[in-house]
């Protein structure tokens, strides 16, 4: 078979519907709010954008950014996730971090045959704009069998919107596991300090060393002129970067509320039928798609009971149980 068809095939197979393993590529969904300012100091978690983590660790921590949704794009998109550096990083601990995360259920992953002789490789693609130029670093972490993988990749032209690949070769060792537990990590380097720097890239599969994962990264938010903006982003089958494969809101929503949903509209509340001190009062959320696992429901008066993947009740003696808007 030729090189070119056994291309063509591959970018064939890859451009079936759900190539892209990525939650909110576009970066477009965000439930929550659409521009959170302080991040920092043990605010890791998500603020912005659905399914995109921000992570801090390390002594020093003095990096603050301001998360939001821009309007800033390449050609073909409606947004970009940015970070605008409020206050620089300044001289960093050895164990600073600061990150961009996603991450994956193992028995979404199968497809990567990892931990077979059949293992693939896999190509994650994005357009990234930002103001440091230089040398960042994308880092795998399989959560199941703590084995890395990092990969680099070269900005060149500083508030440029620059278009990267990065292909991750097969790994023969270690199954990612068959359940909904966080399996594989996704990292985008940031801000690393020496603990993460201090080795040699790690550019195959191998039993994690951290000081291997973040080698040669700049550091992004040394000034408070910087910016990172990042949009587009594919992982995928194969060593071929194929085309964007954009989602309808409906599509992106549904994947994405599996891990967080909001209420929208107007309070939701029951009634009490027979009123007084002595009776209770129940009100009942069915959620729009199933829970990854049993959830944590806030924003409501009275106490949980009945949660499951599917729904979420709660009770009240002698009062209006209720759940409020988002």
């Amino acid at each position: 078979v030729s090189r070119a068809r056994k291309a063509a095939a591959q970018a064939s197979f890859q451009q079936g519907k759900g190539k892209n393993y990525i939650y909110n590529g576009d970066t477009s969904l965000c439930q929550r709010a659409t521009s959170v300012s302080g991040i920092g100091d043990t605010d890791t978690g998500y603020h912005v954008q659905d399914r995109w983590g921000f992570v801090e660790a390390g002594t020093n921590s003095n990096t603050v950014v301001t998360m939001s949704r821009a309007t800033e794009v390449p050609s073909g998109f409606q947004y970009s996730l940015k970070f605008d550096c409020t206050t620089a990083s300044g001289t960093l601990s050895a164990d600073d971090l600061v990150l961009l995360q996603q991450i994956f259920e193992g028995q979404d992953l199968y497809a990567w045959k990892k931990g077979t002789s059949d293992a693939v490789s896999v190509t994650l693609s994005f357009w990234v704009n930002t103001t440091k130029t230089g040398t960042y670093i994308v880092n795998l972490f399989d959560n199941d069998n703590t084995r890395v993988c990092s990969q680099s990749y070269t900005v060149s032209s500083s508030d440029t919107w620059e278009y990267k690949t990065v292909t991750f070769p097969p790994d023969t060792t270690g199954v990612f596991d068959r359940n909904n537990g966080a399996s594989l990590y996704v990292y985008w380097g940031l801000v690393c300090g020496t603990n993460y720097t201090s080795g040699t890239l790690q550019e195959t599969w191998a039993a994690n060393d951290n000081t291997n994962r973040f080698v040669g990264q700049v550091n992004a938010f040394d000034s408070t002129s910087n910016n990172f903006h990042i949009t587009g982003i594919q992982l995928e089958l194969g060593t071929v970067a194929t085309e964007f494969q954009h989602e309808t809101y409906a599509q992106n929503f549904a994947r994405c509320a599996r891990y967080y949903e909001q209420r929208v509209g107007g309070i939701l509340y029951s009634a009490n039928n027979a009123g007084g001190s002595g009776y209770y009062d129940y009100s009942h959320w069915e959620f729009k798609v199933r829970k990854r696992a049993v959830p944590t429901c806030t924003g409501h008066t009275g106490t949980q009971q009945q949660i499951n993947e599917d729904s979420c009740g709660v009770y009240n003696n002698g009062a209006y149980s209720q759940w409020s808007a988002s």
